[in-house]
């Protein structure tokens, strides 16, 4: 290591001290501006960002990460005044494969607790993913077939510190944006926001959105894009896709509206965006906007991925900090279960039988399992089996419940807490007061404990289970 990035790497930790290393800045609105060239297979781009402070302390130095490769050149106020930052690229320090350049910007004045103050950044440079991560949906890269600018590449500054730990414990972000996003004619800029206008230049485009609503994160596609619209639905599909775009459009609004029936209306009209990517990209969704695989354009079948996707507008913001994400395992019951109702198919059984043999099978291998609940997924890190354990609490749910009343439980929790945000612990108490029978054990071994493990180290399939908690089965009793 050279002096300079000796020196930057000190200052860095000297700011980040200061600062509290606990402590990241919370954005409330962005203004991006970005132009691609692909030639040179890199970006150009200008970002201010609102950011407010939700510490009880003030703060002087606000502490930003984007791509390892983008360089930031400039930094300043709402004055025009340069600020003084420094840059370094390091790696996160409970996951050493994923490096970032961390931006540390000293801000004018100390920013009060609950105060806002505005930074502006030039920065450039190159995008290639992180798949040697592990995380190998980020093939994020400049490329005319495909480019992606979203969060999960850093494309853009995002406020934080090079710690998941850290970073997940913090207030989830909510903020609003305006764009422009230059590309050369002949592609097209997909987003979920409001797209305001479209300027011509010369050989280039320039698409400009803003947000339709606050969210957590803001995605760009860029591809040779057709657009379709059917009501509040509009599709973004890749050449050669336009049937299977239609399929979609119906069927995000058959489910919209099955779930419509089923937890009660939307508190406002959802305008929804889907985004065609090829397979092994990631799926992803935020209030407006779902980036959508190949495969649920190209197969039936694969409908159901619309359908998780379209019940996720129905979740409540988790205040339990970091999220145990347990609202993945009810979007994964929910596609099948929809599948099923709108297809005639039964699909239901045989996806819990199979997670039940799955996780039957690993967990000897996974002695976390065994230690760490539901609840506490979030701050251990184990948010992926969210997916699966989550699934089988809410199918079991839905089983002794009935239908009826676990539709009135989601309906109760999304009423009760949506405009506020809700805890397991809330959805926990809603199930108790909503449902005619007890359901404590349930409850205690799928979310507060690892009961569940030893429900299904027994030979147990998914009926054999719920017939278990029906019959007021707690931890630790044994199975007839």
């Amino acid at each position: 290591m050279d002096l300079r990035s000796w020196a930057q790497g000190l200052l860095i930790a000297l700011l980040t001290t200061a600062a509290g290393a606990q402590v990241a800045l919370s954005p409330s609105h962005y203004e991006l501006g970005v132009e691609l060239d692909y030639t040179r297979e890199e970006l150009q781009a200008t970002a201010r960002i609102v950011l407010s402070n939700p510490s009880a302390e003030p703060q002087r130095t606000a502490s930003l990460l984007l791509y390892r490769l983008l360089r930031v050149r400039a930094a300043s106020d709402d004055h025009g005044h340069d600020l003084a930052f420094t840059q370094a690229v390091v790696a996160f320090e409970d996951f050493a494969k994923l490096q970032v350049n961390q931006i540390v910007v000293t801000l004018a004045d100390p920013l009060a607790p609950g105060a806002q103050t505005a930074i502006s950044l030039q920065y450039g440079g190159f995008l290639l993913g992180y798949a040697e991560t592990g995380m190998r949906y980020v093939q994020d890269r400049i490329d005319p077939e495909l480019t992606i600018l979203r969060d999960d590449s850093f494309a853009y500054p995002l406020p934080g510190h090079p710690s998941r730990a850290v970073n997940r414990s913090a207030p989830e972000a909510s903020f609003t944006y305006s764009a422009r996003i230059t590309v050369p004619s002949g592609l097209v800029v997909a987003n979920g926001g409001r797209l305001e206008a479209t300027d011509t230049r010369g050989d280039k485009v320039t698409y400009r959105f803003s947000s339709l609503k606050p969210s957590w994160r803001m995605d760009f596609v860029i591809a040779r894009y057709t657009r379709l619209s059917s009501g509040t639905i509009h599709v973004y599909h890749l050449p050669g896709d336009g049937a299977g775009a239609a399929a979609v459009a119906q069927a995000a609004a058959k489910a919209m509206a099955l779930f419509g029936v089923w937890f009660g209306p939307l508190a406002e009209e959802a305008e929804l965006t889907f985004i065609e990517i090829p397979d092994g990209w990631g799926s992803q969704a935020d209030v407006t906007t779902v980036i959508q695989s190949a495969a649920a354009f190209r197969d039936p079948s694969r409908h159901r991925e619309v359908y998780h996707e379209i019940s996720h507008l129905w979740n409540v913001r988790a205040t339990d900090r970091p999220s145990p994400r347990w609202n993945e395992g009810l979007a994964s019951f929910l596609e099948f279960l929809a599948a099923q109702e709108l297809t005639g198919e039964r699909v239901v059984d045989a996806r819990a039988t199979q997670l039940v043999d799955w996780l039957r099978q690993e967990l000897p291998g996974h002695p976390a399992w065994r230690k760490i609940p539901l609840a506490d997924y979030g701050r251990n890190g184990l948010t992926d089996l969210s997916y699966s354990v989550g699934a089988l609490f809410f199918d079991l749910l839905y089983r002794l419940a009935g239908k009826e009343t676990f539709n009135a439980i989601i309906r109760k929790y999304a009423a009760d807490f949506g405009g506020r945000g809700g805890s397991t612990k809330d959805l926990a108490e809603t199930i108790r007061k909503t449902a005619s029978i007890d359901l404590s054990p349930l409850l205690t071994d799928w979310l507060f404990t690892t009961g569940w493990t030893e429900r299904i180290a027994h030979d147990a399939g998914i009926a054999e289970l719920a017939a278990w908690y029906g019959r007021g089965g707690h931890a630790g009793q044994e199975r007839p």
